[in-house]
């Protein structure tokens, strides 16, 4: 080929930065091209995140000037800049006044038993640079854990602030008429967790040094105490009847439907569904309940709920539009959808009931939040958990102030003083729980089997070269080299647990929890290259692939294995084909261990349950073991006491010293 035939080199032109603009008339937001590293360039710019529109933002209404801003802060990188003039021009020719402000989601929140002198007002809203202003203007002081701002002035000035500065009209700004409750995290004990490596000392905060006076407040609310109420055996023992209630379970309905707020904290598996299903129904009579719970078990409680009363109108939020819950008697939602229940006082409520409670243990959580404002308007409220109590006492602070416990009208830092530190006063917090939990062990179950731990120590055939690879490598921090080490040992269990389900007799099937999807997908590959028959399941799983690996596991007896993340499988779902349970790690607490392999272990399984946990010696595995053995003996003194100390009739009563030491707190 002659050179003058030669085909023309090819030139790479390089990608337009701006896909997208978008300008208020203020606010000016950008949808870029990505670029690795840049993320944090935009940030240290004066940039912000806007997700709602998945947009950066900057305060700049001339179109040149952002230019100049993009020209300068993306020089030398194979971008094509200068072609988003034209779409920076067009978006501030014709802006669009609503397009951020309708999405901040601002709410206003009267405050009870705050310091009045830094605010009677609280205000929060998605993370935008304008209202922050606004709030500095009112005198605010940023709460940090309550993710809201405590500022000065009436709501007449809150609104004013908000429309002259950030341009927020009062049509998007949400007043709540229920007080909320602000007052001081307080923090952890010291910890003498036996979990230590090596690492890298992690750089000084970009915001050392900025803003010295955020507060330390979080929301919570000011709820009536609970009363005692009397009840109809009559009724109460044809309502369970009709559900098909066991006696223990009709116990349960009782416990619930004789207090305005309590614990249902059975045992995983004995059944608290359809016990607390029968109970809110008997509550509400021909009102609306709502059922609070993780989006995974949605389907769950309108199987549930349908189970009883297949004639029920049950509403899911996000699913159905929202003015179709209106016409249902029951509404489900999941605690990420709460916010749209939280800005519709008028669909009413009588009855409110929290299941996996225990999502609610970190005060400083928008969920915690929006579930104590929902809480302020629903007469009874209840929450469910076969895990109260994961690792610290503090935890059950929220779960008592929800349900209206005279112990969740203390402080938290008067609960945290009184209640934990010590056997002694973990005693006394064991007692005061008695009447509001009803907790039984399996032994109700008299057609159940056993359940036994066999821990085995193992060596892995490939050798710990790269678990110590990582262990030593010291420019990782200490949280993901954590990660990374426990992934790696994970990995390493592979060949023990192939060697397991291959020992398995005809007719066993086994139930593998890991931490991380990534093994998930990876053990799932190994085990069908053994010609091992296994279905999955992970947080990603849609709900009909989720429903189909149960369905197999359950009812084909060719599928002998079941691979899931302990945060997707080990919750909500029966899987009592299952006779043994193996852990490729360990969950951080005793109390999500026992969720997990109680899948197994619940009402339908007529097996023994053997649950296998393998360790590998003189690893992260040994720190994480050492770490559930402390964690129990906190679980077996708080909760477990509960538990044995139950009277065998009902005693719901609160002793008038309690009472008096609540009016004293307060």
């Amino acid at each position: 080929m002659s050179p003058t035939s030669l085909p023309a080199p090819v030139v790479l032109r390089p990608p337009e930065l701006v896909i997208k603009a978008v300008s208020d008339g203020q606010r000016l937001g950008l949808q870029l091209h990505y670029v690795e590293g840049m993320g944090k360039e935009l940030s240290k710019s004066k940039a912000s995140w806007f997700a709602p529109g998945r947009v950066w933002v900057i305060e700049q209404n001339d179109a040149s000037h952002a230019m100049a801003w993009l020209k300068r802060l993306y020089r030398g990188e194979f971008v094509d800049v200068d072609s988003g003039l034209a779409v920076v021009s067009a978006a501030m020719r014709a802006p669009q006044p609503d397009y951020f402000t309708q999405r901040l989601d601002v709410q206003v929140f009267p405050l009870a038993k705050a310091d009045m002198a830094k605010g009677r007002y609280a205000v929060s809203f998605y993370y935008d640079q304008l209202c922050v202003a606004a709030m500095r203007a009112l005198r605010g002081q940023f709460h940090p854990h309550a993710k809201a701002w405590q500022v000065q002035g009436d709501v007449d000035e809150i609104l004013e602030a908000l429309k002259s500065i950030a341009l927020v009209e009062d049509v998007h700004v949400f007043v709540h008429e229920q007080p909320v409750v602000l007052e001081d995290l307080v923090a952890s004990a010291a910890s003498s967790s036996p979990i230590k490596v090596p690492s890298a000392t992690p750089e000084p905060s970009l915001a050392d040094g900025e803003d010295k006076a955020e507060g330390a407040g979080f929301m919570s609310a000011e709820l009536d105490a609970s009363v005692h109420f009397d009840f109809n055996p009559t009724e109460l023992a044809a309502a369970c009847r009709a559900a098909g209630l066991r006696d223990y379970q009709e116990v349960g309905v009782q416990h619930l439907i004789t207090q305005t707020g309590a614990c249902l904290g059975d045992d995983m598996g004995l059944g608290k569904s359809r016990q607390t299903v029968v109970a809110t129904r008997l509550i509400a009579g021909k009102g609306r309940v709502l059922i609070l719970c993780p989006a995974s078990l949605r389907i769950n409680w309108e199987r549930e709920i349908h189970a009883v009363y297949p004639k029920a109108v049950v509403g899911i939020v996000g699913e159905d539009r929202h003015a179709t819950l209106y016409g249902c008697g029951w509404v489900i939602a999941n605690y990420e959808r709460l916010g749209g229940l939280v800005r519709d006082p008028e669909l009413s409520f009588e009855v409110m009931a929290v299941d996996e409670a225990h999502y609610l243990k970190e005060h400083q959580a928008g969920r915690t939040r929006n579930a104590f404002v929902m809480a302020t308007r629903i007469p009874r409220r209840y929450v469910v958990t076969g895990t109260p109590l994961l690792s610290r006492e503090i935890e059950l602070h929220t779960l008592l102030r929800i349900t209206g416990h005279w112990l969740g009208g203390l402080q938290l830092k008067e609960f945290k003083k009184r209640f934990s530190g010590s056997k002694e006063r973990r005693a006394e917090l064991a007692a005061a729980l008695q009447g509001w939990m009803l907790r039984r062990r399996k032994d109700v179950l008299k057609d159940l089997g056993t359940k036994a731990r066999q821990v085995r120590y193992i060596s892995p055939p490939e050798g710990l070269g790269v678990y110590n690879e990582i262990y030593g490598d010291m420019s990782m921090y200490a949280m993901p080299k954590i990660v990374k080490l426990r992934q790696t040992l994970e990995a390493l269990k592979t060949q023990f647990l192939i060697e397991t389900v291959e020992s398995l007799s005809e007719g066993d099937k086994i139930i593998i929890f890991c931490e991380y999807m990534a093994t998930v997908e990876a053990m799932k590959t190994a085990f069908k290259a053994s010609g091992i028959n296994c279905v999955s399941l992970v947080g990603a799983d849609s709900s009909k692939r989720r429903q189909q690996a149960i369905d197999a596991f359950q009812t084909d007896p060719s599928v002998t294995v079941f691979i899931g993340t302990t945060s997707a499988a080990g919750v909500g779902i029966t899987l009592t084909a299952a006779n043994y349970v193996a852990f490729a790690s360990l969950p951080w607490t005793p109390a999500l261990m026992r969720q997990a392999e109680d899948r197994a272990y619940r009402l339908g399984q007529l097996r023994d349950v053997m649950v296998i946990v393998p360790l590998i010696e003189n690893t992260l595995d040994d720190g994480v073991w050492r770490l559930l053995q402390n964690k129990q003996e906190t679980e077996d003194e708080v909760v477990e006491s509960v538990r044995s100390a139950l009277p065998g009739e009902l005693a719901i009563s609160v002793d008038a010293a309690n009472a008096h030491l609540l009016l004293e707190a307060a």
